[in-house]
């Protein structure tokens, strides 16, 4: 094991079939950092062609990501095909049949996963699909995670290790479901996020209204508004303020410039009202938070 806590690379792994023994369920359940969401079996198949997954009653959520290749789903009284780049979510207590398609090399990654948090882990997913199916696109980080998941069967069953496998998996159903966010917004609508962050950005020395974000977009404010909060969670002029908070806490960290100077920079001409604001955001003071990085 390093010694400096860099995540290691792990090779890509081929045909592979891991089943958590049981012994080490019943600890997944009880233990305070996996009872929430944890594999009870996981596996990848990139050689054998032909390669099926069915169950019947399956009492847990089940995981299939198309890396390469093609295959069918045979889910809830539809076939559908999925492809590469393709995400499926199975719910529990509904029978499923996935089989690859014989004429082309494939590569798919399985996962079946339980816990206290399950359904809402898989809630997030489900709500930006189509009935359990959707396309993220071939995601080299999420390619990672589950190769490291797989990877387990050979670094061995210690406390640590599945700890540390459970939480990649968690992480990965959180990126995907951001994934799928993103996606769901973006061919929805051609808002840009990236270009109305980017002017946030330019302008951080200033202010910027609600109606100057909306017109740059093209937008009503009403829709603008909307439109930017369905996709982050906040409103316009708040994510800019944040936006300016967080580099002030950048400049009091790295500057010796006065937090009137700082204040300023940001477009705040009253060192007052920007503590209050900076005070509010963080939860100290100017002066505290730069005094803090002594502490």
């Amino acid at each position: 094991m390093s010694n400096n806590l860099t995540k290691q690379p792990v090779s890509e792994i081929d045909d592979i079939r891991l089943i958590i023994p049981i012994f080490l369920l019943n600890k997944l359940k009880k233990h305070p950092l996996t009872q929430g969401l944890y594999p009870i079996s996981l596996g990848k198949s990139s050689q054998d062609l032909t390669f099926n997954i069915k169950q019947s009653q399956p009492a847990h959520h089940c995981l299939i990501y198309c890396q390469a290749g093609s295959g069918i789903l045979d889910y809830k009284n539809k076939k559908r095909e999925v492809n590469a780049g393709d995400l499926v979510i199975l719910s529990p207590n509904h029978a499923f049949a996935y089989k690859v398609n014989n004429n082309n090399a494939h590569a798919v990654f399985w996962i079946n996963f339980q816990g206290t948090l399950a359904d809402d882990f898989a809630q997030r997913l489900l709500m930006k699909m189509d009935d359990g199916l959707a396309h993220v696109s071939v995601l080299n980080n999420i390619l990672a995670d589950f190769n490291h998941l797989l990877a387990l069967g050979s670094r061995g069953y210690t406390a640590t290790n599945v700890i540390h496998a459970v939480h990649i998996l968690q992480q990965a159903l959180s990126f995907l479901a951001l994934q799928l966010r993103i996606s769901a917004f973006n061919n929805g609508s051609a808002f840009d996020i990236d270009a109305v962050e980017s002017l946030m950005r330019e302008n951080l020395h200033q202010e910027l209204s609600l109606d100057t974000l909306a017109h740059y977009s093209k937008l009503s404010k009403f829709h603008f508004s909307k439109k930017f909060k369905e996709l982050t969670d906040t409103s316009p002029i708040q994510h800019f303020i944040n936006m300016k908070i967080q580099r002030a806490c950048f400049q009091l960290d790295n500057t010796r410039q006065t937090i009137k100077q700082i204040g300023e920079a940001l477009g705040y001409n009253d060192p007052y009202y920007f503590s209050r604001i900076f005070k509010k955001m963080v939860g100290m003071s100017p002066k505290q938070y730069r005094d803090s990085a002594h502490q």
